[in-house]
């Protein structure tokens, strides 16, 4: 796949039973394609904008030896080793390999977080497989 030489971290929320809260466990891909674009609409308030941000991962990226696990499997297992790739969880640009960090805390080291509203997973493809992102 062309133009795939970014770093990200993606963090994926894991419920902590103990707590009740969402611990976030990191895992850093290398090899990926950023995109970011300004979508805008009207409504009767007037113009609105906000960045979509498009990032294919293909299958063949840097994993920082986790491998790729469905969102339920994620759900149910243990996070270490694996990673997932669902609604709601958190990606930044850049690698960042540590434990116990929060979306807020995220926000202020980083100071751009992506949230992710959909995936799509083209790996069935006969060329470029890869996963594609998007987030707000």
């Amino acid at each position: 796949m062309r133009l795939c030489n970014e770093v990200i971290t993606v963090f994926n929320a894991k419920l902590d039973t103990a707590s009740g809260m969402d611990q976030y466990h990191p895992t850093v891909i290398t090899g990926v394609s950023w995109y970011c674009d300004t979508a805008s609409t009207v409504d009767d308030s007037g113009l609105k904008a906000a960045n979509k941000f498009t990032i294919r991962i293909p299958e063949d990226a840097d994993f920082s030896g986790n491998r790729y696990v469905p969102p339920a499997a994620y759900t149910v297992g243990d996070p270490a080793g694996v990673f997932t790739l669902q609604n709601g969880d958190i990606i930044i640009k850049g690698a960042l390999d540590r434990e116990g960090l929060t979306p807020s805390t995220l926000l202020q080291m980083c100071g751009e977080i992506v949230t992710i509203l959909s995936v799509t997973d083209n790996r069935r493809a006969p060329r470029a497989k890869h996963w594609k992102v998007v987030g707000k």
